[in-house]
């Protein structure tokens, strides 16, 4: 969304994401004149599998085989139906594949520099990449700057405004208007603490039993938040991690999501263990 180009959050993902593809390695190795055993730097290893998906208003798939000299894109506009435009290419081995993902990640900016739509499909995004991981599982990274305004899994956009009413009673009224002015903040502080509905618990219920778990990283880049309320229980219940930035901004975080997003990338993940007789 243009949120998300726009507060430089494309960027620092697509630089980060890069930094570990195994061809550039080298370049990361520190001077080690003064220092015989550098501590190795991490980079992706050779079984690991990667997808990317972009989303707007419509969801963006992304061919990455390693014969293209140029990467693919295919848009799925129908948030109703959701579907794999191809059945391979998406989930690739980065091992086999880092040339075309590198093209991938240093196009995506500049391919997406003047996008302005605001409406963001996240719901059926989550819903496409549970596609493309079930038959394997692994770690789904969400990167949310905008609330999910349409297709599944949508939130109340005005959720968070100060200007609604708790819709919860005020049974401790008085005559004192300013009395009754507080009151309604903490109980509408006491319903924002609350889901909205349960979509976002049942989702969890339902990609669990195909061993995915969700990374949040939500930067919004407005004062009125994600509701997080309503989506975080996808992360808990999941396993996952929240990473929280709130009015995105690139200049104060920067250094502190290319850090926390190389934890996640690099961190070792068990899944599911089944001990044969």
């Amino acid at each position: 969304t243009i949120n998300a180009v726009t507060s430089g959050l494309l960027d620092i993902i697509c630089n980060t994401v890069k930094k570990l593809l195994p061809k550039n390695a080298e370049i990361q190795q520190p001077d080690n004149i003064n220092n015989n055993n550098p501590p190795p730097l991490k980079t992706f290893d050779s079984r690991t599998l990667i997808g990317i998906i972009t989303f707007d208003s419509t969801i963006h798939f992304y061919n990455l085989n390693a014969n293209l000299k140029q990467t693919q894109m295919m848009v799925v506009s129908d948030l109703n139906e959701i579907f794999l435009p191809i059945p391979e290419d998406i989930l690739v081995n980065v091992q086999d594949c880092q040339n075309s993902i590198e093209i991938l990640l240093d196009s995506l900016p500049s391919m997406w520099r003047n996008n302005q739509v605001m409406s963001s499909c996240a719901g059926s995004a989550i819903k496409a990449a549970t596609l493309v991981l079930k038959k394997i599982g692994g770690k789904m990274i969400l990167f949310l700057s905008s609330i999910p305004s349409i297709g599944d899994l949508t939130v109340n956009v005005n959720r968070e405004s100060k200007n609604v009413k708790s819709k919860y009673k005020n049974i401790y009224g008085s005559n004192n208007t300013q009395e009754n002015n507080m009151m309604d903040a903490k109980l509408r502080e006491v319903e924002l603490l609350n889901p909205l509905n349960n979509s976002y618990t049942e989702l969890a219920q339902q990609i669990t039993q195909f061993q995915i778990a969700v990374d949040l990283f939500a930067c919004p880049t407005q004062l009125i938040g994600l509701d997080l309320a309503t989506i975080y229980p996808l992360v808990k219940n999941s396993g996952g991690s929240l990473y929280y930035y709130p009015q995105f901004n690139i200049q104060q975080y920067n250094d502190k999501l290319r850090e926390e997003l190389l934890y996640t990338l690099t961190t070792e993940t068990a899944w599911e263990f089944s001990k044969g007789e």
